[in-house]
């Protein structure tokens, strides 16, 4: 099945306003590239805000997907974009100038600290993580759908040699199952579906057949937000999300420069929780930019339905640094 329609970005003018004092002054650091669209938005604005000519490896783009890296790639052609699909080719820092304006880079987030280091790039004065999946990620020979049947896979990297989720079912007990779904997904019935896949385990190989196994204890007014929770609590521990969100959001901090930003959407509970952790133990060292999350408005919702659940927030980084030593707050410049 091929995709139909490219993947639409959320939150689209909200993400460029508040990145927009970062561009041109360091490095913005796209950590979930995904299609390219919020990139894109941003190589837009880029260009009218610096003269042609000077706007040199100014936009990075970062995903563990190759696929969806592709699709990037050929959407921001028109800016002049290289992917770079192994980071262990490149040795030593190659500079800012021999780069072209947008790099792509196939690397976990978690790892964004080696792709600066390696490239060259700093300083570092906007990242961005747009948690949400990638319109590709939803084909059914990538098993994020529940939708249309095909392999139960869910890695982010299909290259990879972690294990899918059909092999994750295999192997887990029912307290594994009712964890993940309670709290990974908040699934009030999560005890009834652990027990049905734990029985129907083996017998599990497509996103098909787990729909079959939990349609036999969700009634049908019910079942495709079921699907849906199950799904997404499946996939978070495939890739290990919300770990990788963690040291992803600790990375983002200490590379950004004083002033520099870090924009984050959310799409569930876990992530949100992930993002007012990291700031209560940075909170020394962070000006908090949305006092309450933004939300799509009724028109974009409208517009894109998978846009309903996205709550966007964002931090600037200060230049007063608590001094642990002594637990006063010191000016420093990093």
């Amino acid at each position: 099945m091929s995709v139909t329609t490219e993947h639409v970005p959320v939150l689209v003018e909200k993400v460029v306003s508040l990145l927009r004092p970062c561009l041109g002054v360091g490095t913005v650091i796209d950590a979930t590239a995904g299609g390219g669209g919020h990139l894109w938005a941003l190589a837009q604005e880029m260009q009218k805000l610096i003269p042609v000519g000077k706007q040199r490896c100014r936009l990075i783009g970062i995903d563990i997907d190759a696929t969806a890296l592709r699709f990037a790639q050929s959407r921001l052609s028109d800016f002049g974009c290289t992917f770079i699909r192994e980071m262990a080719g490149v040795s030593s820092p190659v500079g800012c100038n021999q780069l072209s304006m947008i790099l792509l880079i196939q690397a976990n987030y978690v790892n964004m600290a080696e792709v600066v280091e390696r490239l060259g790039i700093s300083p570092v004065s906007g990242v961005l993580m747009d948690l949400g999946l990638s319109s590709y990620q939803l084909r059914p020979e990538r098993g994020f759908s529940f939708e249309a049947d095909g392999p139960l896979d869910m890695r982010f990297d299909q290259q990879s040699s972690k294990p899918t989720a059909r092999e994750i079912l295999q192997e887990a007990s029912i307290n594994d199952l009712y964890s993940w779904f309670r709290v990974y997904a908040d699934e009030p019935m999560a005890g009834r579906i652990s027990r049905q896949i734990y029985a129907a385990r083996k017998d599990i190989r497509t996103t098909g057949d787990l729909v079959k196994v939990v349609e036999k204890v969700i009634p049908p007014r019910r079942l495709k937000k079921t699907l849906a929770r199950i799904f997404q609590a499946l996939r978070i521990v495939v890739n290990n999300e919300i770990e990788n969100l963690r040291l992803g959001l600790k990375a983002a901090i200490r590379l950004l420069m004083p002033g520099g930003r870090l924009v984050v959407i959310c799409y569930q509970s876990g992530e949100d929780r992930c993002f007012k952790e990291m700031y209560r133990e940075h909170r020394g060292e962070l000006l908090l930019l949305t006092r309450k999350p933004l939300y799509p408005d009724a028109d974009e919702v409208f517009a894109n339905p998978r846009a309903r659940s996205a709550r966007l927030r964002a931090v600037e980084k200060t230049e007063v640094a608590q001094d642990k030593r002594n637990n006063n707050y010191v000016w420093r410049r990093e």
